[in-house]
């Protein structure tokens, strides 16, 4: 019986997704929730489950959704993943870093909004072939062959011109971050933090904290833009002194704007302000 109906469900969910979907939408928004905890609890109906999710995205307007299969049918050529973003919000991920080459090449990316999303990611699987990959996690692999050989000789260039400085930074640094490295993702922002492959992700630590579950302590990648003034002036900095300590500030100041744009506080920010200050003041 449990089977029959169940199945049942799943059909007329699927049935009104394809006939009205206005009508499912509104199922959505209070129910969605449900459903998306089918896929992991639900592993004989889980490829069904997923047919049925609804995300927002980087090319949908507030409240607008796009189905996995709409996702995956509108993928650009070369495109092997379906790309997502996990956060508190549409408004805090649309203007995340981390976007910023995906909208450069037009690529689409989930938004990730809510807590069940981070529980069920880990045993969700691939959908249509397509794993799911978190634009904040790990390496980037975008573009044709050609592009990502152009890219690499760019970023292979630019690591040549900057490894001392990024060696002086992560130093400077040591205590917050695991590594720092030039970036694939950024094309305006200075820098972002990268969280590791396997390493649990900010959203998820905000989740246990909430839930008075002890957090791991887990330090993340801090990533630069190769192509922003700010490196470009700290290099020149170096060059000139190699103890200066504005370099060190200046690193300070990178890993905490990246702080900020995530949402999250910075340890001291009186220090910051100063920071700031001191930096204008030194510029004029």
């Amino acid at each position: 019986i449990e089977k029959n109906v169940t199945s049942k469900i799943l059909s007329a969910l699927k049935d009104m997704m394809r006939k009205s979907n206005e009508d499912y939408v509104s199922f959505y928004k209070e129910f969605g929730k449900v459903i998306k905890e089918g896929v992991e609890v639900d592993q004989a109906n889980k490829d069904k489950i997923k047919d049925l999710l609804l995300y927002e995205s980087s090319k949908t307007k507030p409240g607008e959704y796009v189905s996995l299969k709409e996702y995956v049918e509108r993928m650009v050529p070369d495109q092997k993943e379906i790309y997502f973003i996990t956060g508190d919000s549409r408004a805090a991920l649309e203007n995340s870093p981390h976007l910023e080459v995906f909208k450069k090449k037009d690529v689409e990316v989930l938004f990730m909004t809510e807590p069940v999303d981070e529980f069920i990611l880990p045993g969700f699987g691939e959908y249509s072939e397509n794993s799911l990959k978190s634009i904040a996690q790990g390496d980037i692999d975008l573009g044709s062959e050609e592009e990502k050989k152009i890219a690499e000789e760019q970023k292979k260039e630019a690591s040549g011109k900057y490894k001392k400085l990024i060696k002086k930074v992560q130093d400077a640094l040591k205590d917050d971050i695991k590594e720092v490295r030039l970036s694939d993702r950024l094309t305006d922002s200075a820098s972002c933090l990268v969280t590791d492959e396997g390493d649990i992700n900010p959203q998820m630590e905000r989740i246990f904290a909430a839930m008075n579950q002890p957090v791991p302590e887990v330090k993340r990648i801090l990533e630069l833009n190769p192509d922003h003034p700010v490196l470009e002036k700290m290099n020149t900095l170096f060059d000139s002194n190699k103890k200066d300590p504005k370099i060190a500030d200046y690193s300070e100041l990178l890993y905490n704007q990246a702080l900020l744009t995530e949402g999250v506080a910075v340890k001291d920010p009186v220090r910051f302000s100063k920071l700031i200050s001191d930096l204008m003041v030194a510029n004029n």
